[in-house]
């Protein structure tokens, strides 16, 4: 009896011990999961988001915003640890509110490549986009372009207008405006800065008339389908080796070249406001 005792108190104790060792690995993968902001994507889901990002060692939890305002609203309010931007972006970001700061150890090295979508049956279309962004590259018009409204930007960019084309057909491509100096509409509802410049050019180029349509984020791919838009003005295609080109692409959607490229980087808050707060 005594040893039917003995062996029984043995096994309540390793089985204490066994679930509070769970309990502290429990713990702590949830004190080590960084919660992660990001725009929402054209298809991967924030599920897909992190098991994406576990394979590559990092442990989030994300979560997805319509529009950028949003975003940065939810870090200042630290309902998020950090966004995940575009590092264009967010040295723009942070020259304009002294609240944010680009970490500075990296949770992961990723890049993108920019790209305009377009629906997989208008190959005319696609391929005039392709030669137009091709020649912009060859030519240099490109690179002055991401000089004068990206990397050497001092102000807020400045309104682009798009010339019309008498008797030329019109696209409708879609902008959200809401990824500034990348993708901008100005507080007046004016198209402003790189995107819009990037389009005047291709304009000119494949003579065809461009109307710009400001959409959220998360409507870019639902634009697209639906014939509301002919062209998604960005979205993005992994360039590293740690994601899959094709994890963000809808089925029925093709990409054109790319015309921009871009390391992802994190913003937090400015140890100065998070100590304030």
């Amino acid at each position: 009896m005594k040893t039917k005792k003995f062996s029984a108190l043995i096994f309540m104790l390793m089985f204490f011990l066994f679930v509070s060792g769970c309990g502290e690995d429990t713990a702590k993968k949830i004190q080590n999961t960084i919660k992660i902001g990001m725009i929402t994507q054209l298809n991967a889901t924030p599920e897909e988001m992190d098991e994406i990002m576990e394979v590559m060692g990092v442990d989030t939890s994300t979560t997805y915003f319509e529009n950028f305002t949003s975003m940065q609203m939810a870090l200042k309010a630290k309902n998020i640890e950090e966004m995940q931007t575009y590092k264009s972006v967010a040295n723009y970001m942070t020259a304009q509110n002294s609240q944010f700061e680009v970490k500075q150890e990296q949770t992961v090295s990723l890049i993108d490549a920019f790209c305009c979508a377009i629906r997989e049956e208008d190959t005319d279309l696609k391929n005039s986009f392709d030669s137009a962004i091709a020649s912009m590259k060859n030519d240099g018009t490109l690179d002055t372009l991401i000089k004068k409204y990206i990397t050497e930007l001092n102000s807020e960019p400045p309104a682009v207008k798009i010339e019309k084309i008498d008797g030329a057909d019109t696209i409708k491509v879609g902008i959200t405006g809401d990824l500034p100096p990348l993708d901008l509409v100005l507080a007046d509802g004016t198209p402003a800065g790189f995107n819009t410049a990037v389009l005047s050019e291709i304009s000119k180029r494949i003579n065809k008339n461009i109307e710009l349509i400001q959409i959220d984020s998360a409507a870019r791919a639902a634009a697209l389908t639906s014939k509301k838009v002919d062209v998604v003005f960005w979205v993005v295609v992994p360039q590293d080796d740690k994601r899959p080109a094709d994890m963000d692409k809808p089925a029925g959607i093709a990409v054109t070249t790319p015309y921009y490229q871009d390391e992802v980087v994190d913003v937090t808050l400015s140890q100065t406001f998070s100590a304030m707060n």
